[in-house]
């Protein structure tokens, strides 16, 4: 279905492109690399709508195989790129944004480290320049690799992989802080060979993690998922599979507090693509095998916001020839609702697929059959379903910062995707740093959508004085209010501390109803800039009871104007505007706001 949404400032042309393709269809293909191998195994959107893309790179760098990281923004054009890396081999597989708008790659390394393979880290700004690097490992015999990383709700990160010799390795999980310091390391596993292939931190702050097992099972390889503690201590184990090889490549938590798996089974020498639904304990609920009569892999699943799973990896049996990208939507059951191959005539393969904020798939891996020679990385954006009604929300002044007791605003859309009238209900919350559950703040009953009918309007949002702070994901639902949801939206926030005034409560104002003044402004105000101090910009919110000529200037301490924000007739509600100050000096400044017979000013602080 739709996004979580992060930002909204490419919605409109992607929406408008969903709105012609079918789910599955490709919208755009790119390939990243030179002539040699380039590898790409991970991916993930961005908070500016773009993506960002790890594997390694044997075409740039220093010698041998370096980590490579390619930025691109949402059309998958590069904005970027950065190889990481020394002398020998050195691989990444995982990325993720971080909070504070940087990137935490895992991968390993053979130039640093103890020696042998190393497991790596590396820690960059939002230039994807390096801030810091760490190496974790045995010493000179032992190989120790890096597969998944997530930062942790502390701050810092996760890393999984496995340690050991060929033959007789066991699960190795890392803890780290926020400096990459190393704060724990723990290894699972019997006497022969057992890897560690995908990591989650779940919502009691253990971790879950997934790969496979040869020391135990029912035979071959067995599909190995071990849940801990946040300390790392074993909580419980499980195996699936039978008498011949079973691997996972990928775990989540679900919503209902299981997991879902993804990998592979091997029957009578025919590997298909498998996917695992268990409940909180580990105990299986059902599992599906998707395929053909060759090799069929899943590489990657996520659950969507629609309840289903999306699931990427490649298959043999069906495609262009050689290896095909394999992409299966199913629902909730696990029940196919379609599936697709992208390739040529040559190998192509997916490793990673996530939903995007317009409601379609990324997916990312590696290809032969395009580029510029041998293997090349490989993105494909890829077309998504749209629901019979479809909600979005878009923050005024992204990323969004607001102090406890503080206020932001964001518009709202409902969208009527049919020929037919329709009648919706709309509702917002917000999942906590703990990932605890907050509201609804509001709900709109039973609001009436004509056909091919967009309704949008602006909302105000005030955070309670004593929220805890840390990143919220504040989310908007319409459907049938509780039970159903149709469709879902979601950007991320931060709550800092502040001076802890206003609400005790979570407090929505605005309406998607027509005449509905209830949630209007009842007085003229002026509220304090954000942040203050602050540096090259910041952002001045006001309010409206009634529609008014507005004007917002800026003064300096000499009673000089030296900027018009708002001049203009603007309707009642919620407003903001910010100012750029980074042609000015520093300083006191004020701003005044003039709305028919309204007038105040406040001051406001510029450090450089």
């Amino acid at each position: 279905m739709k996004k979580p949404v992060l930002l909204g400032v490419f919605l409109s042309s992607l929406f408008l492109s969903m709105a012609i393709a079918g789910p599955g269809d490709t919208l755009w293909t790119r390939t990243y690399g030179g002539s040699e191998s380039d590898k790409g195994y991970s991916v993930q959107q961005t908070t500016d709508g773009g993506y960002v893309f790890t594997g390694t790179t044997q075409s740039f760098g220093a010698e041998g195989n370096d980590v490579y990281l390619i930025k691109t923004d949402a059309n998958g054009d590069t904005v970027w790129t950065r190889a990481y890396g020394g002398i020998n081999s050195d691989d990444g597989r995982s990325v993720q944004q971080t909070t504070d708008g940087g990137y935490i790659i895992a991968g390993y390394t053979n130039t640093f480290g103890a020696g042998n393979y190393d497991v790596y880290l590396i820690k960059t700004d939002a230039g994807g320049d390096t801030l810091w690097t760490g190496t974790f490992g045995y010493g000179d015999e032992i190989s120790d690799q890096g597969q998944s990383v997530q930062q942790t709700f502390d701050g810092g990160y996760i890393v999984v992989g496995h340690t050991g010799r060929e033959g007789n390795n066991d699960v190795y999980l890392v803890k780290t802080d926020a400096a990459g310091d190393s704060l724990w390391t723990r290894a699972y596993g019997g006497s022969e060979s057992d890897k560690g292939l995908s990591v989650q931190q779940t919502a009691d702050s253990g971790y879950i993690v997934a790969g496979y097992a040869q020391s135990f099972g029912a035979g071959g390889s067995d599909i190995y998922l071990l849940k801990t503690d946040a300390s790392g201590d074993t909580l419980w184990t499980r195996t699936y599979g039978g008498s011949e090889d079973d691997e996972a490549y990928s775990v989540q938590q679900a919503i209902d507090g299981g997991y879902i798996l993804a990998g592979f089974t091997m029957e009578e020498d025919d590997e298909n693509l498998y996917l695992v639904k268990t409940d909180a304990n580990g105990d299986i609920v059902w599992t599906r095998t998707y395929g053909g009569s060759s090799t069929d892999w899943g590489y990657s699943v996520q659950q969507i916001t629609d309840g289903g799973y999306v699931i990427a990896g490649y298959t043999r049996s069906f495609g262009a020839g050689s290896y095909d990208v394999y992409l299966l939507k199913t629902d909730s059951n696990g029940d196919t609702l379609w599936t697709r191959t992208y390739g040529g005539t040559d190998t192509d393969r997916g490793y990673f697929v996530q939903q995007t904020t317009d409601g379609g798939y990324i997916v990312a891996g590696q290809t032969r059959s395009f580029g510029a020679g041998n293997y090349d990385f490989y993105l494909l954006k890829i077309a998504g379903e749209l629901p019979e009604t479809s909600i979005e929300i878009i923050p005024d002044d992204p990323p969004v910062t607001v102090p406890q007791g503080g206020r932001f605003g964001f518009t709202g859309s409902l969208t009527n995707n049919t020929e037919d009238p329709q009648v919706v209900d709309a509702w917002v919350m917000a999942s906590g740093p703990a990932k605890e559950i907050y509201g609804p703040f509001k709900e709109f009953y039973d609001v009436p959508l004509a056909p091919s009918q967009s309704r949008s309007r602006h909302f105000s949002q005030r955070v309670p004085n004593l929220a805890p702070l840390g990143f919220y994901d504040y989310i908007a639902y319409c459907g049938d209010y509780p039970s159903t949801v149709i469709d879902s939206s979601f950007f991320q926030i931060e709550v800092i501390a502040g001076e802890a005034s206003g609400s005790n409560g979570w407090i929505l104002t605005g309406s998607f109803l027509e005449g509905d003044l209830a949630d209007l402004p009842s007085d003229f105000v002026l509220i304090r800039n954000y942040p203050n101090p602050f540096n090259a910009s910041t952002v001045i919110s006001y309010e409206l009871p009634t529609s008014s000529l507005v004007k917002l200037e800026v003064y300096n301490i000499s009673g000089q104007k030296v900027a018009t924000l708002v001049d203009s007739q603007q309707e009642a509600g919620y407003r903001s505007a910010r100012w750029d100050a980074s042609e000015v000096s520093s300083g006191l400044y004020f701003y005044k706001l003039t709305a028919g017979d309204f007038n105040e000013i406040k001051r406001m602080i510029l450090v450089r």
